[in-house]
């Protein structure tokens, strides 16, 4: 195989160029701390180090000026062994890669940003005919941290950003000081509010982290089951709704289908009776998905107060009715030739309750 940094090098290219592409589709707020997080992998910054202003400040300009250069420019195949690989062809470059302990990590996230990623591959697994690869120590990626991916056939699952995530959540946590399912969530891995953000906490929540990556793996099961019901319309539905409010809505009802489906994340928990993990995921619930799932926060509630699990089965089974509705109602719009040319605005109106 050709050398590991020249397979970075050529990855890190399409990293920019997709930032470059992309990077007007994010908040002000949002791109400040996708950058920030960004300088403290490409510097080795620990989650719990500080990030130095002046430095970072003189970063921005420099990666602002790249993307000047980039932004018009295509993406590159990847070249491995004198064989070149389009840059989203997942499964020929990783037949190459997986066997030699390494992961390689494309596809298209929110907005339809092309993301890239190099990690070392922690460990394999086969789960209802998808093969998961969970990815560890990561070598390069874009400025968009997904913590899960379906790959045709293959769920990929990133520990890392599962642990950024952590970081995240504990300091929300820190600074609400919550007693809802965040507070229960970390309290059920013996995580206080008032630990001390530092190398021993990370420790810990790289235990959490592991721990959670099956509740990922089943959210990857339910997307592929579901995608395989909903079928190519789907996909060409979302190309058409890119970069919307819309298309957020769809993405939304797409996540609650995996998660609520007989398949998904909400029937491995209960199975497991895992009340930890589902307190994490009832207190990561934001936008469209939270107001759609609105039964969910009254259940968990429930489930804390008497142990009763009847509640989250019959919220799930409600939601999942709700969204199978949402999503048959957003395809019969974008077979409508008549609507087809003003698509979004048609949405819009039809969902104007949830916007």
């Amino acid at each position: 195989m050709a050398d590991l940094n020249y397979l970075i090098k050529q990855v890190k290219r399409n990293c920019d160029i997709s930032d470059a592409k992309y990077w007007g589709n994010y908040t002000i707020c949002g791109l400040l701390l996708s950058l920030r997080e960004l300088y403290r992998f490409e510097n080795g910054i620990k989650p719990w180090e500080d990030v130095e202003k002046e430095a970072i400040l003189d970063w921005i300009p420099v990666r602002e000026k790249l993307w000047s250069e980039l932004e018009h420019q295509d993406y590159i195949p990847i070249k491995i062994n004198n064989k070149e690989y389009d840059a989203l062809d997942n499964d020929s470059v990783n037949a190459i890669l997986v066997p030699l302990g390494i992961l390689y990590g494309a596809g298209y996230g929110r907005h339809m940003k092309p993301s890239f990623f190099i990690a070392e591959l922690h460990k394999m697994d086969v789960i209802k005919g998808y093969t998961v690869h969970i990815a560890g120590k990561e070598y390069v990626r874009d400025m968009a941290v997904y913590p899960a991916m379906l790959q045709n056939k293959n769920i990929i699952v990133r520990r890392n950003a599962i642990l950024l995530l952590l970081w995240d959540r504990f300091i929300e946590l820190r600074l609400n000081r919550s007693k809802g399912a965040l507070a229960f969530a970390f309290d059920s891995y013996a995580v206080s509010p008032d630990e001390e953000p530092t190398e021993t906490l990370n420790i810990k929540l790289m235990g959490i982290a592991e721990s959670e990556i099956e509740s990922y793996i089943y959210h990857e099961v339910g997307e592929a089951l579901e995608g395989e019901r909903l079928g190519e319309e789907w996909k060409n539905l979302l190309f058409s709704i890119s970069n919307s409010r819309a298309e957020l809505l769809a993405r939304g009802i797409k996540d609650l289908l995996a998660d609520t489906s007989e398949n998904g994340m909400l029937r491995r928990l209960m199975d497991l009776k895992n009340a930890g993990s589902l307190a994490f995921y009832v207190s990561s619930l934001r936008g469209y998905r939270k107001s759609i799932f609105k039964e969910i926060p009254e259940a968990f509630e429930k489930l804390v107060e008497a142990g009763n699990w009847d509640e989250i089965e019959a919220a799930r089974v409600s939601c999942y009715k709700r969204v199978t509705l949402y999503a048959g109602m957003l395809l019969d719009l974008y077979r409508e030739e008549t609507v087809r040319t003003r698509l979004i605005e048609h949405i819009e109106r039809e969902f104007s309750h949830l916007f």
